[in-house]
């Protein structure tokens, strides 16, 4: 069986913005400047808890904060976007981040600047 989580980060997206005109009644999210989407590549549903690390050379951090919070079943080619707020001196260290499934598998990718 093949399984693959394919990881994509956009720093500094509009989603703030699109995040207050669907929100206008309601809920309000600020500072959500960091999206991250996950793609299932695999044969079998994943399910990934609203929680990555981020690698630099200081060492590793935990991100708890991603919004929606729960555990996600992505089904195979399915799309999860996951928001923060992230702070860009530390978004700007980070090497590598990564995904895990409640299996217990890694799911990483390495950043380039």
């Amino acid at each position: 069986m093949k399984t693959s989580l394919k990881i994509h980060c956009i720093m500094n997206s509009a989603v703030e913005d699109v995040l207050a005109f669907k929100t206008c009644c309601g809920l309000k999210m600020f500072d959500q400047n960091l999206e991250i989407h996950l793609i299932n590549q695999s044969d079998a549903p994943i399910v990934v808890p609203s929680y990555c690390d981020l690698e630099t050379a200081e060492g590793t951090k935990r991100i708890n904060t991603l919004t929606p919070p729960g555990e996600h079943t992505l089904k195979p080619g399915e799309l999860m976007a996951f928001y923060c707020s992230m702070d860009e001196t530390l978004w700007s260290k980070v090497r590598v981040i990564s995904f895990y499934d409640i299996k217990g598998n890694v799911y990483s990718l390495t950043l380039t600047s």
